[in-house]
């Protein structure tokens, strides 16, 4: 089953307006005069943007993902053109300040200490643990294959982090600073999920067109999910209330009932997904959809589509706030955090 949506109108896809005015308003006219419906609205609200450091030696900004801490009031972004880890006080929506060293930074990840977090850093190789009011790298653990999507795992206390070059997922016990385990995927992975309850990882195997969970007491692939429409899979979320595990890839999300095994079905998005996440207190889901320039908005209960809201080129990374409805989208070419409210 597939879930459609026909709100083209409601983004911004970067097209010149002008030459094509003539031809929307016969369009919307002719929707109007067929069609007794709500007309088409955008999911969102925009409440402005958060300017983000210049680049210091490269000319043109490169970011990565966002991860958000609800706790603090912070969102931290991989700004991997300046080897940075920028941080936003969305209570302010100001530059809180920055954390400097983390070449090649891709995502970070929290812990239960909200002064603690952990970057993905593939230029040095490593996971970063890194004291945030500082503003300083404490260690580095050295990992093999390019560190990428890192997560944290509370049942275990481990720190999770995915190894795109050499095809392996890596557990490191967050006391230790130690590598407990790696275990080799059926593929090159993408970006991954927690299962916060049962202790289990959900990777996107992009090659294979899969996705596979990972037990992270055994450290072994448990299953691999195929079919459900799931092509070059990248962004991945987990609602661990009813079990579904949603998978983006090219233009859809597919959803995967991992109690049963059963594909649930796929929901139209944007093109060029790259992050997915879930707020849990509305129940929707959001993807960054980098080629069409926009943010798709799904309903995880009813998998109905609920519209797209325009957010401008490289808009690859997103993250929720469950306390506020706030949605943070980088918007990359810009260099800033577009802030939006749901709805």
């Amino acid at each position: 089953m597939r879930f459609g949506w026909a709100g083209w109108l409601g983004y911004d896809a970067g097209i010149p307006t002008r030459p094509l005015a003539f031809a929307l308003a016969v369009l919307v006219g002719a929707l109007a005069a067929c069609s007794s419906s709500d007309p088409i609205r955008v999911p969102l609200t925009d409440q402005g943007n958060v300017q983000l450091p210049r680049e210091t030696v490269a000319k043109l900004p490169l970011f990565d993902l966002l991860t958000l801490d609800a706790r603090r009031g912070y969102l931290y972004v991989a700004h991997t053109s300046n080897s940075t880890v920028d941080i936003v006080d969305v209570r302010s929506k100001k530059l809180a300040g920055s954390i400097a060293g983390v070449a090649g930074v891709k995502q970070i990840a929290l812990t239960p200490d909200p002064n603690i977090i952990f970057a993905s850093a593939s230029t040095a190789g490593g996971v970063l643990e890194i004291d945030v009011d500082a503003r300083k790298v404490l260690a580095t653990i050295p990992v093999d294959g390019s560190p990428d999507a890192i997560d944290y795992d509370p049942v275990h206390d481990y720190v999770v982090v995915c190894l795109g070059g050499a095809k392996k997922l890596a557990a490191i016990d967050r006391k230790t600073l130690k590598v407990v385990g790696t275990v080799s995927l059926p593929g090159a992975p993408e970006l991954m999920t927690i299962d916060p309850q049962a202790g289990r990882a959900f990777v996107a195997i992009n090659d294979q067109d899969a996705a596979a969970a990972i037990d992270l007491g055994s450290l072994q692939v448990t299953s691999i999910y195929k079919g459900c429409d799931i092509k070059a899979p990248t962004g991945m979320a987990y609602d661990p209330a009813q079990a579904r595990l949603f998978v983006a890839d090219r233009a859809l999300v597919s959803v995967i009932d991992v109690l049963v095994d059963r594909c649930l079905g796929s929901v139209d998005i944007g093109n060029g997904v790259d992050q997915i996440t879930i707020n849990p207190h509305n129940h929707h889901l959001y993807t960054a959809n980098g080629g069409s320039r926009n943010l798709s908005v799904i309903d995880i209960v009813s998998l109905q589509p609920l519209g797209e809201q325009g957010t401008g080129p490289s808009g690859d990374g997103v993250a929720a706030d469950p306390t506020t409805n706030t949605v943070y989208v980088i918007v990359g070419r810009a260099g800033i955090i577009a802030v939006y409210h749901d709805p």
